[in-house]
């Protein structure tokens, strides 16, 4: 199926101004230009300008009024999680800055799921998350392949927990990871990926170690961030 023009170029228009305002050329309180000076500036009709902002309202990063002007919001208020893979990789560049907070928050994340698993595990689940780490360490596995498994791995951490809201943040996480997985794929590179931390988190697991079960999945995440193993 052909993808609508008009979408396209809404999309177009969105993109462009969610660089500029995630990346401080829009501070928040600014007003946008009117629709039509947005449409003679990208060249569309009104409507599709319309569209676009309307995109950017649903994320948090505007606040359109019936009358009024359209309004930049602090996005660090208002977004979600869908902003981050732009934040991340503004314009297909990687911001360090925020990358590193990603992996910071990463390393929390998994050491805690990592820590609630050693408790909580049965043997099916330790059996499970023993599978996927042999897989990881398959020599001949392609960074996608990497990046695949090691979701599988977390979800499957997350799901041993048994807690209801790491759940809901893992499918919110999920929606986000998967629509923009190459903007991570840098994680999965030979020189920085190493699937030892998760056979040594799924054995600490296994052995009900839940220190050392964290200290696994800790020492992974801040091997992403310092990028190397």
């Amino acid at each position: 199926m052909r993808e609508d023009p008009k979408k396209r170029v809404a999309e177009q228009i969105a993109s462009s101004l969610r660089e500029r305002i995630l990346g401080g050329r829009l501070p928040p309180g600014e007003a946008l230009p009117s629709e039509r000076e947005l449409a003679e500036q990208f060249e569309a009709n009104r409507s599709t300008v319309r569209e676009a902002l309307h995109r950017l309202e649903a994320v948090g990063l505007v606040e359109m009024r019936h009358g009024g002007a359209t309004r930049v919001r602090d996005f660090l208020v208002s977004a979600g999680l869908h902003v981050l893979p732009w934040l991340i990789a503004p314009g297909g560049r990687v911001d360090e800055a925020w990358l590193r907070d990603l992996h910071e928050v990463r390393a929390m994340f998994l050491s805690f799921c990592a820590e609630q698993a050693a408790r909580k595990a049965t043997i099916d689940d330790v059996e499970k998350l023993e599978a996927l780490a042999a897989q990881l360490a398959d020599p001949k596995a392609k960074p996608a392949q990497l990046q695949r498994l090691d979701w599988s791995f977390f979800e499957a951490l997350v799901a041993t927990t048994q807690n209801r809201i790491l759940t809901l943040i893992t499918h919110v996480v999920h929606d986000v990871y998967v629509q923009h997985a190459p903007r991570f794929a840098a994680i999965y590179e030979k020189d920085v990926f190493d699937a030892r931390h998760h056979a040594h988190a799924a054995l600490a697991i296994r052995r009900r170690d839940a220190a050392a079960a964290a200290a696994a999945m800790r020492r992974y995440a801040e091997s992403a961030l310092r990028g190397r193993p």
